[in-house]
């Protein structure tokens, strides 16, 4: 049976939106930053990690293989936190997911800050911590797009991939302070287990690097406490006026109204009906907007991107920087990525997700080809650990032409497939999927993150050439995927979406 529409949802998707205030833009703004704090967690989580590796190593006595997953265990657990944050958001809310995600970053950092010589104790409060970053970095999205006007959405979800570019710098810098403020170690014990004494406490380099990370936690949760919660979720509740309260502050009075009404009927009889409202009628398959949510979350991992950071060392090294100029390489890349992610949130609201995402899917496509191009018909060399790799030296202009390509390539993804992913995981979705759906497709990006992060040393040591051209091959896969399937949800009502994925199938 097909429920009756009101006259508003019935409306063309492309009808103008109300104007919104100014005040209504601030208060849209600060929602989204208090969300986006998760990147500059991720940021400075990825400090802590770099800092405590050759430590843990040193008072565990663990072996490469064993120090590899104990670090990339977070990975793993945050495919657990990304799956249980969206479906759980459905029944607590938006905002306390990030709450408990708060929290749980907190007692986390606490506990490996302090978990001496026991590799047990480092993967169990991983686990916690892990989960607290898939969760957050999960359902910062959908409650941004759930608080934000349709006519700023993409600029304001982007703004976690910022946060998330401008902490890997700012606390890799913070992480490099700590270790130069120490004092040199006795033997031969890595400098990350030289003692500081701060605020009365004499704690190792690496303690403090956690408890850094504890800080940042309560700067998100006292953020998450003070921000309002999600209207989609208040409506579901049965808690209108709130709602309607929400409503007036971030996208103003005009219309509001009629927009809870909207969101009442986008949410028929239930606020979300829990992973089997994904499936199709039949129950046989999941709905087609599910599927291309799973798609953009695998591909935005399968080019490669992890892998293409783990090797820029290589390439910036035939040109003259050595390994000791890791500052600059970073530098030169942070930068990059920063041109990229303003140009992006700049410009998605105004000329839409697809035209991004099909420009960012071909420049990766060329700086790839480009790029496997000039590490298959290098000269190979022998390598200290065995197996051969590309001679870059040899050829000044080998070396100029890989590095241009990954600037390419960085500046791509970056301002395209890097943070409107997110945006379109965070809004295409209709309302009563959202939580089940952004759930699935973050989990899926956590996992293709770790897929690519486990095999890309295996193939970079089999052929890094070839490695490349692989990747190229996925990039080469999303330009179809962009121009076949994903949809465009540029100035839409989030209570349009339920439209456009019936409109698609």
């Amino acid at each position: 049976m097909t429920r009756p529409t009101p006259a508003s949802a019935a409306s063309s998707p492309t009808a103008a939106s109300p104007t919104v205030p100014r005040a209504a833009r601030r208060r849209a703004l600060g929602a989204a930053l208090a969300a986006s704090i998760s990147g500059l967690m991720f940021g400075w989580d990825a400090m802590a990690l770099n800092v405590v590796k050759n430590a843990l190593a040193f008072h565990t006595g663990a072996s490469t293989g064993l120090l590899g997953f104990a670090v990339a265990f977070g990975v793993l657990s945050a495919v657990l936190g990304a799956f249980l944050a969206g479906r759980l958001s459905d029944r607590v809310g938006r905002r306390a997911i990030m709450v408990i995600a708060a929290i749980l970053f907190i007692v986390s950092s606490v506990g490996t800050a302090f978990v001496g010589s026991s590799m047990a104790m480092f993967l169990f409060w991983r686990l916690f911590s892990g989960m607290a970053m898939g969760a957050a970095m999960t359902i910062a999205p959908a409650y941004v797009s759930e608080t934000s006007p349709a006519s700023m959405r993409g600029m304001l979800v982007s703004l976690r991939q910022f946060m998330l570019i401008i902490g890997l710098f700012v606390c890799g810098l913070l992480g490099d302070a700590m270790l130069g403020a120490a004092p040199a170690p006795t033997g031969d014990a890595p400098l990350s287990t030289s003692h500081l004494g701060i605020a009365g406490l004499d704690l190792e380099v690496w303690q403090w690097a956690f408890l850094s990370v504890a800080v940042g936690g309560v700067i998100y949760l006292v953020a998450s406490l003070v921000t309002p919660e999600s209207p989609r979720f208040l409506i579901s509740r049965g808690r209108l006026e709130e709602a309607r309260a929400v409503l007036v502050r971030t996208v103003g009075e005009q219309g509001v109204d009629q927009r809870v009404e909207e969101i009442r009927f986008s949410l028929g009889d239930h606020g979300g009906g829990g992973f089997r409202s994904l499936l199709t009628p039949s129950g046989s398959n999941l709905q087609r907007i599910v599927w291309v949510g799973i798609g953009l979350a695998a591909l935005q991992q399968l080019v490669g991107i992890n892998a293409i950071f783990y090797y820029a060392t290589t390439i910036f090294s035939t040109i003259g920087f050595d390994e000791q100029d890791a500052l600059q390489q970073t530098l030169v890349l942070t930068g990059v990525k920063i041109a990229a992610i303003i140009v992006g949130m700049l410009l998605v609201d105004r000329i839409g997700r697809r035209p991004l995402l099909l420009w960012g899917s071909v420049a990766m496509f060329a700086a790839l080809v480009v790029t496997a191009i000039v590490m298959l018909t290098a000269p190979q060399v022998a390598q200290d650990g065995g197996g051969l790799a590309p001679d870059l030296a040899s050829n000044p202009i080998r070396g100029v032409l890989a590095l241009v390509a990954l600037c390419l390539y960085v500046f791509a993804y970056a301002g395209t497939w890097g943070p409107i992913m997110w945006v379109l995981i965070g809004e295409m979705f209709p309302n009563r999927l959202r939580g089940a759906a952004t759930s699935v497709a973050g989990g899926v990006e956590w996992a293709s993150n770790f897929a690519v992060t486990l095999t890309f040393p295996v193939l970079a040591a089999w052929s890094i050439g070839t490695t490349y051209a692989l990747y190229a091959a996925v990039a080469l896969v999303s330009i179809v995927f962009v121009l076949k399937f994903v949809p465009e949800t540029k100035n839409l009502e989030l209570e349009q979406m339920d439209q456009l994925a019936t409109s698609r199938s």
